[in-house]
């Protein structure tokens, strides 16, 4: 495989922290064990969208100093699909206090666009 599409891999830029992996165990059902405000971008590495908004959204955040995590899908079975009722990846989806306060799904044949970081970025400022 073309280590350009290992998405798992994040790039380790001066500019802030990479992302944090969050798995199942990290929530309680809709719930983020986290009490942070933090974006997580939910990615599959099968996924020609992802591999596209994943590096754009981390260089973002970077730029921006934002704490932010990553929650990889690539398994079918995940039980994140379902507890999260995604149905297009990337979504983002932050979480404040461990709540689920405002999310961004990708569109059908589209993905997720920059504007949709801007937007995430606003949210966060609120």
């Amino acid at each position: 495989m073309n280590d350009k599409l290992k998405i798992r891999q994040t790039l380790d830029f001066d500019c802030g922290k990479q992302a944090t992996e969050l798995h199942a165990s990290d929530f309680e059902g809709q719930r983020l064990k986290n009490h942070a405000t933090v974006p997580v971008l939910f990615i599959a590495n099968w996924c020609f969208f992802c591999r596209s908004f994943h590096p754009q959204f981390e260089i973002a955040m970077k730029n921006k100093g934002i704490e932010w995590a990553v929650a990889d899908i690539s398994d079918m079975d995940n039980p994140l699909w379902e507890t999260f009722e995604i149905s297009i990846v990337p979504s983002v989806i932050v979480f404040k206090n461990g709540e689920l306060v405002s999310r961004k799904d990708g569109v059908p044949g589209r993905g997720l666009s920059t504007r949709t970081i801007d937007e995430v970025i606003e949210e966060l400022k609120q």
